[in-house]
């Protein structure tokens, strides 16, 4: 068979002669490894034998073999001699040199009665089909057309696609589940926490400080004269009160502590770690001098203020979150009562607490 012939059949073949050197390559080879050059190249100066490189096997060829023969053996690949001991195993494993990150893999016949002709080895790249094909730009006519490289690599190509797909996919519904979690526990006017999130989260507070965690604070504010802003101003400026009432309230906030909105016109406070009556009321007198400065809508002034009651985890043995926002309701109610615009502790009514 020619070689023209042998190269369209078999375009990774490699012919290894007895002396170990390279006399002939499938087309797709000599492109890849710049075969012309490689041509009556010793085989060792260009590839590596798998794990079998530091094996020693007996020449087989001392008279016909021109290389240097040390006590009659040559390490495997040194000599196209010993090559025959990797056709004797049919599978071969070989390493270049110039790209040691590239591997091929194939099958080795002895040519010739008892390989006098040397060895031939049908190659491919195996597991290293995509590094070769970006590597040595070759393109699906350097491959057999029964060959199935091709067909392998646009099966990789495509599980890749996929599996960038199905990533990108995963991170857009987290994002949506993160998303709608986030909208479920806002609310969507002032962008503070909900109702049911800061029920959550008190729930936990009272949870951790019935376990000797963190105390905790809660203020309840109720808007005075909100009502009229809404009947006499309309909704558009009812809202533009809100989100200021929003904006002061997040301004006041330390690190850790959370603000929602209740519903119309409540809001409450969840102050984390401890703190002494004589802070909280500081903190509720600022919020309400706040809350009472001019507020302008399209020209217009919105007057508010706020009453605001207050208790204590430390006040419950242990705190319970019912309890508690009862308690602030109440609190709350008796601030409104004295006058409105106004701060009460829970704790400084005369009522019995347990």
């Amino acid at each position: 068979m020619s070689q023209g012939m042998l190269g369209a059949l078999l375009p990774m073949f490699l012919w290894v002669d007895l002396q170990g050197k390279i006399r002939a390559m499938g087309p797709t080879l000599r492109k890849a490894l710049d075969g012309d050059a490689m041509l009556d190249q010793p085989f060792s100066d260009h590839f590596r034998v798998g794990r079998l490189q530091d094996r020693i096997e007996p020449c087989g060829a001392a008279e016909s073999c021109d290389c240097t023969v040390v006590g009659g053996a040559k390490r495997l690949g040194d000599c196209g001699a010993s090559l025959l001991t990797i056709a004797n195993e049919r599978m071969v494993h070989l390493t270049l040199l110039s790209q040691p990150a590239i591997g091929l893999r194939g099958e080795a016949f002895a040519l010739g009665p008892q390989g006098r002709d040397g060895t031939l080895m049908n190659l491919s790249f195996g597991f290293y089909l995509r590094e070769a094909v970006a590597t040595f730009s070759l393109t699906e006519r350097d491959f057999a057309p029964a060959d199935l490289a091709m067909e392998l690599l646009y099966l990789q190509e495509a599980k890749s696609l996929v599996m960038q797909e199905l990533r990108a996919l995963t991170q857009r519904l987290d994002g949506a589940r993160k998303q709608a979690e986030t909208q479920a526990l806002t609310d969507p006017l002032t962008a503070l926490a909900n109702r049911r999130a800061m029920e959550a989260a008190l729930e936990q507070a009272s949870a951790g400080a019935a376990q000797g965690g963190a105390p905790f604070t809660l203020i309840q504010i109720d808007l005075d004269y909100f009502k009229s802003v809404n009947d006499t101003l309309g909704h558009a400026a009812g809202d533009y009160v809100l989100l200021d009432v929003a904006r002061i309230l997040h301004e006041e906030m330390r690190a850790g502590d959370l603000a929602g909105r209740m519903g119309g016109d409540e809001f409450l406070l969840l102050l984390r770690g401890a703190m002494t009556p004589e802070q909280v009321m500081h903190l509720g007198d600022r919020i309400i001098a706040r809350l009472q400065e001019p507020k302008w809508h399209e020209g217009r002034e919105c007057l508010v203020s706020g009453s605001l009651g207050v208790v204590m985890s430390l006040d419950y043995q242990p705190p319970e979150t019912e309890r508690m926002l009862v308690d602030a309701d109440t609190a709350t109610y008796a601030a409104k009562n004295a006058g409105r615009g106004c701060c009460v502790l829970y704790r400084d009514l005369e009522m019995p607490k347990t």
